[in-house]
């Protein structure tokens, strides 16, 4: 027993001691530069976290932390023509650490083979961000927005311009996007409180949740749920499996889950609308010669209609058990009167004909099994 705890004991003291020797071996490096608004700070790592905070001024302050003695020299710093440009090219400084204090009015471009990117404070330059594995934070940025990293989380505040973020794996979230936004992640929930221009949203797995958008829109998800305010254009959502929210839009709507239900509503346009197991609920302002049709393998269909438009509506009912009853006409309500009504006992279908005011672009319903409702939008 004495002679495992002595064998345990120098064990403990080699680590110690080990650890003391690394830390010795280990220096820091400072450098002030200064810089104009405007000027680039390119920074460019092999590894190690970047963190950066901003504040007024006319100075860059530079730290790097716990560089091994043996790579002093392959930190580089160069500053030329409007350019503050530092390398390191270690790879044995395991906890390399660059910190930054600088003018918010430079621009970024910041890169790390791996390690996380922080920002504290704002930004009026441009910023492009990119790391091999890490997440990336910042606060409020004024210029243009690149951020990318090959596994990791995406942080950002408000955007007052275009943005692309992109995640090999991670979490999405943003403020305020004063641009057009191109957001994507191999992996994970995209969470954004409204985009401005047009929006280009997508992840291979994982929710996504957006406010208002003000131009044209396709956001796609291979499995989860999508919530969107109201978008001032098209707009094309699908996913492989979830719910789909949308408040309103201004133009073609297609909306395609493979299970789960479709809530449109405040559509002033037309609607491309299918699921394979779930309800559809659409509120429609049919506008232009666009025709429509909302399709449900298994479940409802719900649609609301201002009753001075001038459509044709063709709500369409496979009946599984077929009687060729009147009873089966319950199964589609309307507000309106029936212009035709089509027994097809060959196909188990009842087809209902409505010419709203004398009739116009065509609403088709297709319910296998449910129940189709028409009802007045008021």
């Amino acid at each position: 027993m004495k002679t495992f705890l002595s064998k345990h004991l120098l064990m403990i003291i080699l680590i110690s001691l080990s650890l003391m020797i690394s830390a010795l071996s280990q220096t820091q490096k400072e450098a002030k530069f200064s810089v104009s608004s405007g000027d680039l700070l390119d920074v460019s790592l092999r590894q190690g976290n970047i963190n950066i905070t901003t504040g007024s001024g006319s100075e860059v302050n530079v730290v790097a932390k716990n560089i091994d003695e043996d790579e002093l020299n392959l930190l580089t710093m160069e500053q030329k023509s409007g350019k503050l440009e530092i390398k390191f090219k270690g790879e044995d400084s395991d906890d390399f650490e660059l910190d930054l204090n600088i003018p918010s009015s430079i621009n970024l471009d910041l890169s790390t083979g791996g390690g996380n990117i922080n920002v504290k404070g704002d930004l009026n330059g441009t910023v492009e961000a990119g790391t091999g594995g890490g997440n990336i934070t910042a606060e409020n940025i004024n210029g243009k927005t690149d951020f990318s990293t090959a596994g990791g989380n995406i942080s950002v505040g408000n955007i007052n311009n275009d943005a692309d973020l992109s995640s090999a794996g991670g979490d999405m979230e943003a403020g305020v996007i004063n641009g057009n936004a191109s957001i994507n992640t191999a992996g994970g929930n995209i969470s954004i409180t409204s985009i401005n221009k047009m929006a280009e949203l997508s992840t291979a797995g994982g929710n996504i949740n957006v406010g208002d958008i003000g131009g044209k829109a396709e956001i796609s998800t291979a499995g989860g749920n999508i919530s969107v305010g109201k978008i001032s254009g098209s707009a094309e959502l699908s996913t492989a499996g979830g719910n789909i929210i949308l408040d309103g839009a201004d133009g073609e709507v297609d909306a395609s889950t493979a299970a789960g239900n479709l809530s449109l509503k405040n559509i002033k346009g037309s609607i491309e609308a299918n699921t394979a197991a779930g309800n559809v609920y659409a509120e429609l302002q049919p506008e232009g010669n666009k025709n429509s049709e909302l399709n449900s393998a298994v479940g409802n269909i719900t649609l609301k209609i201002p009753e001075n438009s001038k459509v044709t509506i063709i709500a369409t009912l496979s009946v599984l058990v077929w009687g060729g009853a009147e009873d089966d006409l319950d199964h589609i309500k309307s507000d309106f009167t029936p212009t035709t009504v089509n027994k097809r006992g060959e196909k188990k279908q009842i087809e209902v004909i409505y010419k709203l005011n004398g009739g116009g672009p065509t609403i088709e319903l297709n319910a296998a099994m449910g129940e189709i409702e028409i009802r007045k939008l008021k």
